[in-house]
C-alpha cells in the first residue's frame, strides 16, 4: 500500500472554472427531428401535388389535409391556426433546442470570463441545417405573398 500514489489534484484550479452544456445532443435532435415532419411533409406535399400534379400517399395528403382544413374552417378556426404556427415555428424552435445542445459555456473565474464553444455534432448541425432550410422557405414565401 506504500507505492500507490494518490492522484495530485489541483482544487485551486478546479473551482476557478464552471462548464455548463445547455441541452442534451441526442435528445435536442430527435426533438428537431419530430418538430420537423410536419413542415416536410407539407412542403413535399405541395411540391408533388402542386407543381409536379404527382400524388404519392402520405407527402401529398397532409397538404390534402391542411388545405382541406383551410377551406372548411377559415381563418378563425383553432385548429388553422395551430397548424400554421407549427408550420411556421416549429423549426426555429427546433433550431434553437439544436444550437442550445451543441453550444458549451465555461465560466471562467480567473478571467472572470464567459468562454462559449460549439461541439460538432453532425446530427444536431444537420437538423439545423435542414430546419434553417425549412423556416427560410416559408419566411420567403411570407415575404413574396404578403409583400
Amino acid at each position: 500500500m506504500e507505492n500507490i500514489e494518490q492522484p495530485s489534484c489541483d482544487v485551486s484550479n478546479h473551482q476557478r472554472e464552471f462548464r455548463l452544456t445547455l441541452l442534451n445532443t441526442k435528445k435536442s435532435a430527435m426533438t428537431g427531428a419530430i418538430l420537423l415532419v410536419l413542415p416536410f411533409l407539407f412542403l413535399s406535399g405541395v411540391v408533388l401535388k402542386h407543381y409536379m400534379r404527382i400524388d404519392f400517399g402520405i407527402l401529398t395528403s397532409v397538404y390534402e389535409w391542411i388545405g382541406m382544413i383551410d377551406e372548411e374552417y377559415g381563418d378563425n378556426s383553432i385548429l388553422n391556426w395551430i397548424i400554421r404556427i407549427s408550420l411556421t415555428i416549429g423549426p426555429l424552435v427546433a433550431i434553437a433546442l439544436n444550437l442550445l445542445a451543441v453550444t458549451h459555456a465555461r465560466i471562467e473565474k480567473a478571467s472572470r470570463g464567459l468562454v462559449l464553444s460549439f461541439k460538432m455534432k453532425w446530427l444536431n448541425w444537420l437538423v439545423i441545417l435542414i430546419c434553417s432550410g425549412v423556416f427560410a422557405i416559408f419566411f420567403l414565401y411570407f415575404v413574396v405573398e404578403n409583400g
